[in-house]
């Protein structure tokens, strides 16, 4: 795992690409190289994982003419070595960068990129056609920056190198809106403006004068349409197919000339890699797991469970709210952006602990995108239902409901019941938009902003799900899910706070001939009644204790409300003061005020507002506007 940092440019110095790579040596601590020839800069810091002594970066082709560097893993290089090796391809590494340069060259640039299996962020640089060719792949694992300003063309893995060429930033009001909306933002978007990510299956061809277009290499709308027609109906040969392809996807993950480990949350995902790791290996696998003294939060028993039946070697690190609190500054200052899921900071804790005993380990992100994890694929399930019951019946149910306040919702079957209601009577696009939006809907970000920087969100957040009107709803809000919740929050996560502490993080899950299978499936074989992921259960259960299949899913949520009213109240008055507010010129003062009495007051339960609120803030006092 690494970083990389680039620029086409004549205004740019080589002291200056040397100065803006080694912002990015949390992400590669081991070693850094440029290579510095304008219009072109490229920069690289690297954390060595396979080929630890022949894979430093840049890396050239044998005449010269190709420069790479490279951000990621490439699980499928072994097998690309020997397909080019009989047409004659010679190798000097056993390094995966150079089976990109020999690819690039046996087959052009798109045909190599549809070849690689793996997570990454490339930029491949051919200097007889004077071209820089820059990719993200598949599924967003890895993140690519890119901005084009009168200094030329930029790019970096992330946001803090391209910084410091900025004198006058810009807030994006697209970005600004879709964070507010999902408290993330998602790609193409970034909180500057014009600085963009790009999207993932894409790539970017610059020449040399910086001027850039952005082409598609991996379409999974076609995969999902090819998929719907021909779906699996066996279910006995799924779980076979499954089984298979997840062995060989964790097995393929597993190599590594560095020590390797994996995350056990004790959720069903995370066990099942886990569980296949352990049968793999000739030795215990090291598991990694964090508890919480707050017993409502912790799943530490579940995971050591897991780990005692998979026989790993097990950590556990039981988490209280000091040390939480402590470490909050620092991550969210890591993300360069404003960044509103709280589970980073837990993340960040386990990613350091675990970066003690490995340095590579598997997770279990994914899962829930392609099998049916979440409750909002439960609440669409039982949307369709709810459309049955009598009209006078719903409004009765519905009244009731909305006298209850936020605060006496502790029934936590109740607090769904109350969104999904509010939800059943809509439009479908407009049900996967308002259960997308986990920060302020469009009326409340309408009621928090000044009209000058208010934008609504609701096209952006739906423009996946009306590219697949072929689809049924749940399918169509998991080719959503995939495109935006997976790469802007789950993967953006992960990658951050492993590198944060120069982890490499490798998600099974994300195998691309698993992406393609799960949309194979139809959705009896994921959700059925009130279980979710069904088949990832049934194909692993004689690999996990019983137990572990019937439990539901706490994930690493933290005690916001608390530390709101205690720990956190005087920052977040601070941040949230009235006259800065008004100053800023960007909320609504009175409306702030109103979410911070009624949560004081315990009349609302406004702890993920008010924490997308304390992020953003914490975020502007940085900036330089």
């Amino acid at each position: 795992m690494c970083g990389i940092f680039g620029f086409i440019s004549n205004s740019i110095s080589e002291s200056d690409l040397l100065y803006s790579t080694n912002f990015l040596k949390k992400r590669g601590p081991d070693a850094g190289g440029i290579y510095y020839d304008p219009p072109v800069g490229l920069g690289h810091r690297r954390l060595s994982v396979i080929d630890l002594n022949q894979g430093s970066q840049p890396m050239f082709s044998e005449d010269q003419s190709i420069v790479v560097v490279f951000n990621g893993e490439i699980y499928n290089f072994k097998k690309l070595k020997t397909e080019l090796g009989k047409t004659g391809v010679e190798f000097l590494t056993q390094s995966d960068t150079e089976v990109i340069i020999k690819c690039y060259q046996a087959f052009g640039w798109k045909v190599c990129l549809e070849k690689l299996e793996g997570m990454f962020s490339i930029a491949l640089l051919d200097k007889n056609l004077e071209k820089l060719f820059i990719a993200r792949d598949r599924y967003g694992e890895k993140p690519l920056y890119y901005t084009r300003g009168s200094f030329g063309f930029m790019f970096s893995s992330e946001l803090k190198a391209l910084n410091s060429f900025f004198y006058k930033k810009k807030i994006s009001l697209k970005g600004l809106n879709l964070y507010f909306s999902l408290t993330y933002i998602p790609a193409p978007y970034t909180i500057y403006e014009d600085v963009y990510k790009l999207c993932p299956g894409h790539y970017i061809v610059v020449d040399y004068n910086g001027n850039y277009e952005i082409q598609k290499y991996y379409d999974l709308k076609k995969i999902v349409h090819g998929g719907v027609n021909k779906l699996i109906t066996d279910y006995d040969n799924a779980k076979k197919t499954l089984s298979k392809l997840l062995f060989e996807s964790v097995e393929e993950r597993m190599v590594s000339d560095v020590p390797i480990g994996s995350f056990l949350s004790g959720g069903i995902d995370s066990s099942i890699v886990s569980a296949i790791m352990a049968k793999i290996s000739s030795e215990p696998v090291k598991t990694f797991s964090i508890g919480f003294k707050e017993k409502a939060y912790d799943e530490s028993e579940r995971a050591a469970l897991v780990a005692k039946h998979i026989q790993s070697d097990h950590t556990l690190h039981v988490l209280g709210h000091e040390e939480l609190l402590a470490v909050v500054d620092e991550v969210l200052a890591y993300f360069d952006e404003p960044f509103g899921d709280s589970s980073a900071i837990p993340s960040f804790i386990v990613s350091k602990k675990a970066r003690e005993k490995v340095t590579v380990v598997l997770t279990g992100d994914g899962a829930d995108e392609l099998f049916g994890g979440y409750e909002k694929y439960l609440g669409l399930y039982y949307a369709t239902r709810w459309k049955k019951i009598p009209t006078v019946i719903q409004n009765f149910i519905k009244n009731v409901i909305s006298l209850i306040p936020h605060t006496n919702l502790t029934n936590h079957e109740l607090r769904k019941a109350k969104k999904l209601i509010n939800s059943a009577s809509l439009a479908s696009i407009q049900r996967y938009i308002q259960l997308s939006s986990l920060g302020f809907s469009d009326r409340e970000k309408q009621e928090l902003m000044m009209v000058d920087y208010y934008q609504s969100s609701d096209s952006d957040i739906g423009i996946y799900f009306s590219e697949t009107s072929f689809l049924s709803e749940l399918d169509s809000t998991f080719y959503s899910d995939i495109n935006m919740v997976l790469e802007g929050d789950m993967l953006t996560k992960v990658d951050r706070m492993s590198m944060f502490n120069s982890l490499e993080a490798r998600v099974p899950f994300l195998d691309s001939k698993i992406v393609d299978f799960s949309f194979r499936l139809p959705i009896h074989f994921k959700i059925q009644g009130k279980e979710k992921k069904k088949i990832l259960k049934d194909t692993f259960a004689d690999l996990l204790p019983p137990e572990t299949l019937t439990f539901s899913k706490k994930g690493f949520g933290l005690p916001l409300r608390i530390w709101f009213k205690n720990e956190l109240k005087s920052e977040l008055l601070e941040l949230l003061d009235y006259d800065f507010v008004e100053f800023q010129g960007i909320f609504r003062a009175n409306y702030i005020q109103k979410l911070i009495d009624e949560h004081m007051r315990n009349h609302e339960n406004h702890s993920v507002k008010l924490w997308v609120l304390f992020v953003f803030q914490k975020w502007y006092q940085k900036q330089r506007f």
